[in-house]
């Protein structure tokens, strides 16, 4: 079930990616070729270094695990490091969707290469990281979902407020206790 389940949702963000904006698409093609976590770091088009990136063909021997936590360790610092700058909704929105990528991809190398592991998995947390990690990117950079102003507001002003730092911890625990 949750083999379907993961593969279902990889789908419907494939269908979700393919409808972006063909900037968005030429983005998300460039960090899908040859970048990962640990090895390289993606370049715009601008020639510019992306912050992150994960590569969907990753060959490397690390587990589901491994993977989520080098992701997450990158994309924490990147969250703090944003939210706690004044970026339009249109820089944010940029600067999301390489993160939303990188988590897309690794959701996609996972449902391909790990399923054996997330199988086993039998904490709820853990096994809806991903989806939940995605979910707080989101609230932040709205790349998914485009709230009114007024909600997108007091979005930012409850992760500010303590939202975020309170998520981080959360995914830390779920992760540090995870098998």
């Amino acid at each position: 079930m949750k083999r379907a389940s993961l593969f279902i949702i990889t789908l419907v963000l494939l269908a979700l990616f393919s409808s972006c904006a063909s900037d968005n698409a030429s983005k998300a093609s460039k960090a899908k070729q040859g970048n990962t976590t640990e090895k390289n770091n993606t370049t715009k088009s601008s020639g510019s270094v992306g912050r992150i990136s994960f590569d969907t063909n990753d060959n490397d021997d690390a587990t589901y695990k491994q993977h989520i936590e080098a992701l997450w360790e990158k994309t924490k610092a990147l969250l703090r490091e944003d939210i706690s700058k004044n970026y339009s909704d249109q820089e944010l929105k940029e600067l999301g969707t390489e993160i939303d990528t990188a988590w897309v991809n690794l959701q996609m190398h996972c449902s391909i290469n790990h399923m054996d592991e997330i199988d086993k998995i039998k904490d709820a947390r853990y096994a809806n990281i991903i989806e939940d990690i995605m979910g707080v990117i989101d609230e932040l950079y709205a790349n998914r979902y485009t709230p009114s102003e007024e909600k997108r507001k007091e979005r930012m002003e409850n992760l500010k407020n303590g939202r975020l730092e309170f998520k981080i911890k959360e995914f830390d625990e779920t992760l540090k206790n995870a098998n």
